[in-house]
């Protein structure tokens, strides 16, 4: 059997309601969802086109509803509340509770507080949508307002009026400023509610039962969330004005609109764990479904837990369950609690009233055996002496046990305050714990008990310990509020009066000690604001230069731009604050700069020399900023190894100073561990060695052929090329070896491209048989274009000079990497070039 806490309102299922997917059909609490809230839940009135009752669970609003707006006339603007306004007169202030009805808010009539009203404060219910959208909700609330208006009892909350703003229905009650019973049951969780305190709100409960019973009103929904224990400790039931009214003959001063022409049962509204069998069944209301939410309120009350642990009845009926035996009350109270909890009505109490003369029947037989043993005793107290050794007075055990459970609760009380007097805290909770056990053992033991007379007096001895250890530590206000709790505890009390006085007297002496102290702390002040005074000029140019040098150690920080502007002016106005102390800042500012630069060099070459001619500015004799060494970044990083595949952006190109870019080039992985190096992502093309040719002496090439490979160059012209890049960009360019050419071409065992520019013909597809520019054709994994066919390569192999990857010519079966041929170095239109960059610091 689960255990979750389920009390949580539902709906009631109609009788003769057909059955429908959406109707509510009891069932186990292992069924329902765990650790549902207390939230009340409805079900829709049949209607006449078959059942359409839908089960909800309305979620509480949050915030009132807006009176509707219409043509005629908007709705006012409302006035700035915590949660809006109702009618123009009720301001809603805090939330108190919610639940599956709505949310309730104390609230401020404005009314009252115009007539001047000392207690302008009032409980509005703001009933949720679900509950709105039944069509006759509106209406059979009214009436049940109304009937519970007439139902005025000590133990029933007044309901004032109810009413609608617009989409907003509401009711209006009075304000109680106390707990919810079951907010009081969470704080005894399995020990229950002292004893008295159980009584007197099952008392308060019954009497309103009683009333509204009377008044042929049932309200169909008790639990402990629908009690109210105010701070006085008077229980006050509430939701009677959406309870299910007995169907009985209306009163005879009814008018003929207030018949019941929707039954205000049809809202169905209940909570499973405290409903009765029936109404889990969707039988018709009767008295006796209050009287089981009655019994499981009482048995929780006493036991601290629910008597079924939360199983619905229904599921407790069928698990054949029992209610554990209450210990601690009489016989008679506990047999009335377990016929509240019967699971069938005809073995329930007839009525409240019959439940509540069961429950109290052992007060009264108390009074009527008292009387009764007073004659007994007197007529047989000759009997007993001639015959004491064969009479033995007859006891019941109920006598018994009650005079046990009496001595029992005598002796816990004296042990209580015997560890209170071990203790001695003199803390609030222990001087109130205290005094509450000390009254609680002079009403059961009289004031003339000598044991109670002794612990008085070692209380008023340690009172008076107490307030003669505060008044040496110079606690005196509190050891006069000691003498207040002291003086209950003793009838002579001139010994209090002697500390009264001697508190009086150190309480004057602290005085005259406190403007003694507070002469001196003036003195003392002025002397410090004149030291203050002679320090203001040093202490502004104190936090002038820290300012400025703040500045200037932002900036150093490197953490974001260096602005060098910024930078002179704080360096300058340290300067002119306090020069020696710059002084002693300058090497260390100067470093840190030096410091910064260096770091943005590393990524940012160029920003990084302009950075150093502005600290040469700065620190125009500084060696150290001098000395910076910025060195240009490489832009074929050895990170972007085996990333050519990506796309262009991946690749690099060194700059040629005033001839553009050098040949696009792709980082591959180095050979076993050797070095990475980069290659030409194409062919060197006709554009490319055009560049060479114009600074030098060479023959420019027709630029229509620009984006073709170059070909008919001798080796000669090839190397010349490979140190003229070398020289402009810093970078050393070569033509690639045979190992080199092929570890990129193979791309770590990539498969050639099949639309390869190389001598093919088959069923109408033709290849090869001329070149294409050098960007056309689908790239290795490592981003190489055209490495095989259009034009063969150099390669040097073991010194020699060869050709590698065949040519547009060579048939697409021989277009492989592993094709090679010597070469002579002569110009012919099949050779192009291919060069190898290597890292830097590679």
């Amino acid at each position: 059997m689960t255990e979750t806490r389920d009390t949580k309102t539902r709906i009631a299922p109609r009788a003769n309601t057909p059955t429908d997917a959406t109707v509510y059909t009891p069932r186990s609490r292992s069924e329902e969802g765990p650790a549902e809230s207390d939230r009340t839940r409805y079900q829709a009135p049949p209607r006449r086109r078959g059942s359409d009752a839908t089960l909800v669970d309305p979620n509480p609003p949050t915030v009132v509803a807006r009176p509707t707006k219409t043509k005629a006339a908007a709705s006012p603007k409302r006035p700035a509340g915590h949660h809006g306004l109702l009618k123009r007169r009720f301001l809603l202030e805090d939330i108190l509770g919610a639940g599956g009805m709505g949310v309730v808010y104390k609230a401020k009539d404005r009314l009252k507080i115009e007539a001047q009203d000392r207690d302008p404060y009032v409980a509005i219910k703001v009933l949720s949508d679900e509950f709105k959208a039944h069509p006759e909700a509106f209406i059979a609330l009214q009436r049940e307002s109304r009937k519970t208006q007439r139902i005025a009892h000590p133990n029933i909350v007044n309901v004032h009026d109810f009413d609608r703003d617009g989409d907003t229905v509401f009711m209006t009650m009075e304000f109680l400023d106390g707990k919810p019973l079951d907010k009081l049951l969470s704080q005894y969780r399995s020990t229950g509610l002292p004893h008295e305190d159980c009584l007197k709100i099952i008392e308060g409960v019954c009497s309103a039962l009683i009333y509204a019973h009377a008044e042929n009103i049932i309200h169909s929904d008790l639990k402990p969330g629908n009690i109210f224990v105010t701070h006085r400790g008077i229980p006050k039931v509430f939701d009677f004005g959406i309870a299910r009214a007995v169907a009985k003959a209306e009163r005879s001063d009814d008018s003929e609109d207030d018949k019941t022409v929707f039954d205000a049962g049809n809202l169905g509204a209940l909570t499973p764990a405290y409903a009765s069998l029936e109404m889990l069944e969707g039988a018709p209301p009767d008295a006796r479904d209050d009287l089981y939410a009655l019994g499981c309120i009482a048995y929780e009350l006493f036991a601290g837990e629910h008597p079924f642990n939360r199983v619905h009845a229904d599921e407790a009926a069928r698990q054949k369950l029992k209610p554990k035996r209450l210990v601690g009350i009489p016989k008679s109270q506990w047999r009335a609690i377990e016929h509240c909890l019967a699971f069938r009505r005809e073995d329930r109490v007839a009525s409240v009233q019959a439940f509540w003369n069961a429950f109290v029947h052992r007060k009264v037989a108390i009074a009527k055996y008292a009387i009764g043993a007073l004659i007994v005793v007197t007529s047989m107290a000759t009997a007993a002496y001639q015959y004491r050794d064969q009479w033995i007075p007859q006891f019941s055990e109920q006598d018994v046990r009650m005079e046990i459970e009496q001595r029992l609760r005598l002796e816990m009380k004296q042990n209580e305050l015997t560890e209170l007097l071990t203790t001695l805290t003199f803390s609030s909770q222990w001087e109130r714990q205290l005094w509450q056990s000390y009254t609680d053992l002079r009403d059961l033991l009289g004031e003339s008990d000598q044991w109670l007379e002794g612990q008085r007096a070692s209380i008023y001895k340690a009172y008076l310990e107490k307030i003669d250890e505060e008044i040496e530590a110079g606690a005196l206000e509190q050891a006069r509020a000691r003498l207040t709790n002291a003086r209950r505890y003793s009838d002579d009390e001139a010994a209090l009066d002697r500390l009264s006085e001697q508190i009086d007297s150190a309480l004057e002496r602290a005085r005259l000690e406190a403007e003694q102290q507070a002469e001196a702390r003036r003195a003392a002040q002025a002397l410090a604001q004149e030291q203050a005074r002679k320090q203001a000029v040093q202490e502004k140019v104190n936090r002038e230069f820290d300012n400025a040098l703040a500045n200037v150690d932002r900036q150093l920080a490197c953490r974001q731009q260096l602005n060098m502007d910024d930078l002179a002016i704080a360096v300058n106005k340290l300067q002119e604050l306090d020069p020696g102390r710059y002084q002693r800042e300058q090497s260390r500012m100067i470093g840190a700069l030096a410091s910064c630069i260096e770091t943005i060099g590393a990524r940012f070459p160029d920003r990084a020399q302009t950075f150093k001619q502005h600290a040469m500015q700065i620190f125009p004799r500084s060696a150290a900023i001098a000395g910076i060494a910025i060195e240009p970044k490489d832009p074929c990083d050895a990170s972007l190894a085996g990333m050519g595949g990506r796309g262009p952006r991946v690749g690099c190109r060194d700059t040629l100073p005033g001839a553009g870019l050098g040949p696009d080039m792709v980082v591959v992985p180095g050979i076993a561990g050797r070095p990475a190096y980069a290659i030409g992502r194409e062919e060197v093309t006709v554009g490319d060695f055009n560049r060479f040719c114009r600074a030098s002496t060479c023959e420019v090439q027709q630029e229509q052929s620009r984006d073709r490979p170059v070909t008919d160059i001798s080796i000669e012209q090839a190397k010349a090329y490979a140190r003229w890049l070398s020289e402009q960009t810093g970078y050393r360019y070569r033509l690639p070896t045979y190992e080199e050419w092929r570890h990129a071409a193979r791309a770590d065992g990539a498969e050639p491209d099949p639309n390869r520019n190389c001598l093919f013909s088959s069923r109408g597809i033709q290849r090869g048989g001329s070149m294409v520019k050098a960007s056309v054709g689908g790239q290795n994994r490592w981003g190489l274009v055209n490495h095989l066919g259009n034009a063969q390569e150099w390669v040097l192999s073991g010194g020699a000079l060869s050709v590698a990857g065949g040519h547009y010519d060579t048939s697409m079966d021989e277009c492989q990497v592993s094709w090679q041929k010597s070469h002579d170095g002569h110009p012919d239109t099949y050779t192009g070039l291919r060069l190898v960059r290597q890292l830097k610091n590679r």
